[in-house]
């Protein structure tokens, strides 16, 4: 049990790497989003936010439980938040990619295969009437993900219920992105892989060691390869990529929570059914500084985003943030995402993407006979050095079982590193088994 237990918890560390709205709104009927000033929306004025929440979260704010500090940014501002070099090399990929119709998959146009290196978004623009859209936008989101190229952090779990918090897992993160990364691809991949990772728990004391090892290649029909490590047992054994969809220690919360979306794009089926405006959910609207620590290391510090839990007397409801959270009007893509793997727990998925960002700010989960019971909410921040380089880290997820009353708090980490140049043999089973030695 044991082993159960902790293998589900760092599986969501190995995957760090939720409406009301209106569907297909035409420009001329979208709601007011542009105060000039800071606002508060709560439960006197809710109203105002009727269009721009969805329907599980509007229930909340009108019940007082929710309460939005609102933030006017200028889109051409915030748009900012990545590189231009990032922009640029969006910009120079029109034309250049088109989608394998059977996968999904990203592919050049000119060769018909996976290409080799994808730097930007690949479809900076999209026309709404496109059967393809869908996938369009997540391989938007998979390439701005990435851009960073890697890093780590440290993050708790954290259960909350009305009588406030019953579990809380002390967790961290190691990361190394190859596709999509600034500064170009790394000469030394010879596995071909997207991306790797290993995650481990740290407390308490039942978790404690458990670890895991991702690796995820970059083709079209491969699952990633996980393994995870149970110091009792002093093993390491190959777990689904489907269990990314198992609640995670008990708590309500699952390990394709964190960025929303913590899968390939090529496991899911992918419909553009709407676009909206929403609140968007950030640590602060413009980027936070990076302080290099050695010539490949950067650190972050971050504000701590304290929950209600965590603060005596507070309002609403207890896994509501308190303190260092703000939410930003944004113009959205609503998606509805299904996995095609049949041990995959959940059935359709509701996502809210950024139309600039392409960071997806809500998810809407319905079980495998269509019953929705789960909203997820996901919040970032933006790091940038000058026009050169930028990352965006998802720090937050707020996940609510609808049905139980009940949510879990994952992220909400006080620092986070990036990392340039990992030493090729960390992210292996010998580091996975000998990381508690």
């Amino acid at each position: 049990m044991r082993g159960t237990l902790a293998c589900a918890v760092v599986v969501a560390a190995g995957t760090l790497l939720l409406g009301r709205a209106p569907l297909w709104a035409a420009d001329g009927d979208k709601p007011e989003t542009t105060k000039d000033q800071p606002w508060t929306l709560d439960a006197n004025n809710w109203q105002e936010g009727k269009d721009l929440l969805p329907e599980p979260v509007l229930k909340r704010l009108q019940k007082g439980e929710y309460w939005f500090k609102v933030v006017p940014v200028d889109p051409a501002k915030f748009k900012q938040n990545y590189s231009q070099a990032f922009w640029d090399a969006t910009n120079a990929n029109e034309g250049k990619y088109d989608l394998d119709p059977k996968t999904c998959g990203l592919r050049d146009k000119s060769t018909q295969k996976i290409p080799t290196f994808v730097f930007g978004l690949p479809f900076p623009k999209l026309d709404k009437s496109d059967p393809q859209a869908g996938c369009k936008i997540a391989q938007n989101f998979t390439f701005a993900s990435n851009m960073g190229g890697g890093g780590g952090a440290t993050f708790s779990l954290n259960g909350v219920d009305n009588n406030g918090e019953f579990r809380k897992i002390k967790a961290f993160i190691h990361s190394q992105i190859f596709q999509g990364r600034h500064g170009g691809p790394l000469a030394d991949n010879p596995e071909n892989l997207q991306l790797q990772a290993i995650g481990g728990a740290l407390e308490p004391v039942d978790v404690e060691g458990v670890s895991t090892l991702t690796k995820r290649f970059w083709d079209w029909e491969s699952q990633d390869a996980l393994w995870a490590y149970v110091p009792s047992t002093r093993r390491a054994r190959r777990i689904n990529a489907a269990s990314r969809s198992d609640p995670v220690a008990g708590l309500d919360i699952f390990a394709d929570d964190l960025n929303c979306y913590a899968g390939k794009v090529e496991y899911y089926t992918w419909k553009l059914v709407g676009e909206a405006s929403v609140l968007a959910p950030v640590l602060q609207p413009y980027p936070l500084k990076m302080k290099p620590v050695s010539p490949t290391r950067n650190v972050i510090d971050i504000p701590y985003m304290t929950a209600g839990f965590e603060k005596p007397g507070s309002k609403g409801a207890p896994w509501w943030i308190q303190e260092n959270l703000v939410f930003v009007p944004r113009q959205v893509w609503i998606v509805e995402g299904q996995s095609t793997d049949p041990y995959y727990n959940f059935g359709k998925v509701i996502m809210y993407f950024d139309k600039d960002m392409y960071r997806i700010y809500y998810k809407l989960v319905h079980n495998r006979a269509g019953e929705y019971f789960y909203t997820a909410t996901c919040g970032y921040h933006f790091v940038k050095n000058d026009e050169t380089f930028s990352a965006v880290f998802p720090n937050l997820v707020i996940g609510v079982n609808d049905k139980i009353n009940r949510a879990a708090l994952g992220g909400r980490f006080q620092s986070s590193f990036l990392e340039n140049r990992w030493d090729p043999a960390y992210f292996s089973l010998r580091t996975l088994t000998h990381m508690t030695d």
